[in-house]
């Protein structure tokens, strides 16, 4: 009998261990550009953007800008949605301390910030007078802490170095 509660309490631990880390995986942050390899689904297209990103840039010169999702997707909780970003040029300045992180390189929601489906950031133009691109992967979630049933959305913008 003994025996028994031990193992029965072992595999709740267990279940209750994988949930956990489950559930954070989908609200913790996204450091890489690899989401369909857990959400499912197709690229949504246009339910991505970044709003007040420059047509050119000056060398230096910081820009405020902002990672938007737009879908029509419900969410069932408060997991709503999440995103990853990177620049090949200039320095990705985090604006929302509450909202978004740096890891890796990587702009990303933090557990906050996956409650929303916009996100506030910065960037500092490269001093080196040649054209920049930023890479942007984000996921609409439905909330229901699973890999089923979420929208991805993908965007790649390049900024122009002005003259």
């Amino acid at each position: 009998m003994k025996k028994l509660s031990v193992l029965g309490a072992l595999t709740l631990f267990f279940i209750s261990f994988l949930y956990a880390a489950t559930a954070q995986s989908h609200n913790n942050s996204a450091p890489n550009m690899e989401c369909l390899s857990c959400h499912d689904g197709d690229i949504q297209a246009g339910m991505v953007s970044i709003q007040g990103i420059p047509k050119n840039y000056k060398p230096g010169k910081v820009y405020t800008m902002s990672v938007v999702v737009k879908s029509n997707l419900e969410s069932l909780g408060e997991i709503k949605g999440g995103f990853a970003l990177e620049a090949d040029k200039g320095t990705l300045v985090v604006k929302d301390k509450k909202n978004t992180q740096l890891i890796d390189g990587f702009l990303t929601h933090t557990q906050e910030g996956s409650h929303f489906r916009k996100w506030t950031f910065s960037w500092k133009a490269p001093e080196d007078k040649s054209d920049a691109s930023i890479s942007l992967m984000a996921v609409a979630s439905n909330g229901d802490y699973s890999s089923q049933g979420d929208h991805v959305g993908t965007g790649s913008y390049t900024i122009k170095f002005g003259k």
